[in-house]
C-alpha cells in the first residue's frame, strides 16, 4: 500500500527540518516549480526544479540558522494538498528565535512534488485550490 499524498508532503517537511533540502529531492520532481509571491515576500521569485529549491534554501544561509518547519494542520483536496506550517529559526547575526506561518498548497504526480505556492492563511489556500 502506497503513501497517500499528504503523508509524502508531512515527510518532505520533515526532511527539511531534521536533515535539510539535500534530504527531501527523491520527494521532488526535478521539473518542480515553487513560487513565492510578492505577498508572502520582499523577494517574490518562482524557482524551478532542484536547482531553483536550492537557491530558494541559500537565501536563508546568512540570516538563520537551525531551520525548522513544522506542518501543523494539512488537508487533502483533490489533486492538491493543504499545509499549515510553522517555520522559523535562530538569527545567525542576532541569536533571536523568529518563526512565521504559512499555508502552503503542495501539488503532487506520481508521489513526487511538482509545485509550491505559500499563503498567508489557510482560507487563501483553499480558495486558490479550487
Amino acid at each position: 500500500m502506497g503513501e497517500s499524498d499528504a503523508d509524502v508532503v508531512r515527510e518532505l517537511f520533515r526532511r527539511f527540518g531534521d536533515g535539510g533540502l539535500e534530504t527531501a529531492f527523491d520527494l521532488i520532481s526535478e521539473n518542480a516549480v515553487f513560487e513565492v509571491p510578492g505577498d508572502m515576500s520582499a523577494e517574490p521569485d518562482v524557482y524551478e526544479g532542484h536547482a531553483g529549491a536550492r537557491r530558494y534554501f541559500a537565501g536563508f544561509d546568512d540570516l538563520l540558522d537551525h531551520l525548522t518547519f513544522e506542518p501543523l494542520e494539512i488537508e487533502e483536496g483533490e489533486g492538491v494538498v493543504t499545509v499549515w506550517i510553522r517555520f522559523g529559526g535562530r538569527g545567525v547575526t542576532s541569536g533571536i528565535d523568529v518563526e512565521q506561518y504559512a499555508a502552503v498548497n503542495v501539488w503532487l504526480v506520481d508521489g513526487k512534488v511538482v509545485r509550491m505556492h505559500p499563503h498567508p492563511d489557510m482560507d487563501a489556500a483553499r480558495a486558490a485550490r479550487r
